[in-house]
């Protein structure tokens, strides 16, 4: 994928690279992970000059969808996000962050990191939100920008993102697709699939055509799991690992 400008208003600062990221490393990491799905016959790309994102239908079962449903009404709480100063809030939505020691959530765990051969210490803790009628996430981004008060504290407890991994557990009534407008491209949640991209551009440092919407809910209720992953094993930091997006 080539190296794009960023877009007009975003200031390229957020894209410089983060304390102790090394964007050759990053590049690499992105390379691999690229080559591996291209050559999964059971994976898709989207094509687009703009961003690798890929796709894989059947990821998880009906069953599986389903009981991956109740962990997030059993446990779910309003959701927070890591946010540039001075933005505004982006997030309406509810959160269920999953402990790795049960059985459904490190199987997921085991599989995905196994597909995208990433070594699993790099993986935050795998998440799964809810989106009631009239939720929405707003335009953002999921690697970390340059230069904020959390910076430091995001590298010191592995750096930064590379690659996010989605998973649609169900089909709401209508809206709630995710909409990357610089690609353009949205994606309908549809239950069971897989949706995968890289947060990087080819040369290891912050691509601004990741960024992503996920659109207001208009009917009914969407569920989804989202997993990411760092440049280096995750090791979250006490105050700060709660306000992960």
């Amino acid at each position: 994928m080539p190296v794009a400008p960023p877009p007009p208003g975003l200031r390229k600062s957020w894209m410089d690279p983060l304390p102790d990221s090394d964007p050759a490393a990053l590049a690499a990491i992105g390379a691999a992970v690229e080559a591996r799905l291209d050559a999964d016959p059971a994976v898709r790309r989207i094509a687009s000059p703009r961003i690798d994102m890929f796709a894989m239908p059947a990821f998880l079962s009906p069953a599986d969808c389903a009981a991956f449903i109740g962990l997030v009404d059993a446990d779910a709480k309003p959701s927070t996000s890591l946010r540039a100063s001075g933005a505004p809030l982006r997030r309406t939505s509810w959160t269920c962050r999953f402990g790795g020691d049960h059985p459904l959530v490190a199987a997921f765990d085991a599989r995905l990191s196994g597909l995208l051969g990433i070594d699993p210490a790099h993986g935050e803790a795998l998440q799964g939100q809810r989106y009631e009628a009239g939720q929405e996430f707003r335009l953002h981004n999921d690697y970390f920008s340059s230069g904020e008060s959390f910076s430091a504290d995001i590298a010191a407890e592995g750096g930064q993102r590379t690659w996010t991994a989605m998973v649609y557990l169900n089909r709401p009534g209508g809206g709630g697709q995710t909409a990357f407008p610089l690609v353009p491209v949205a994606i309908p949640p549809t239950p069971g699939v897989l949706l995968i991209w890289n947060n990087l551009a080819a040369d290891g440092l912050a691509n601004p055509f990741a960024h992503h919407a996920g659109t207001r809910v208009e009917d009914g209720v969407k569920y989804v799991l989202t997993k990411w992953y760092r440049e280096r094993p995750w090791a979250p930091r006490d105050g700060l690992s709660h306000y992960r997006a």
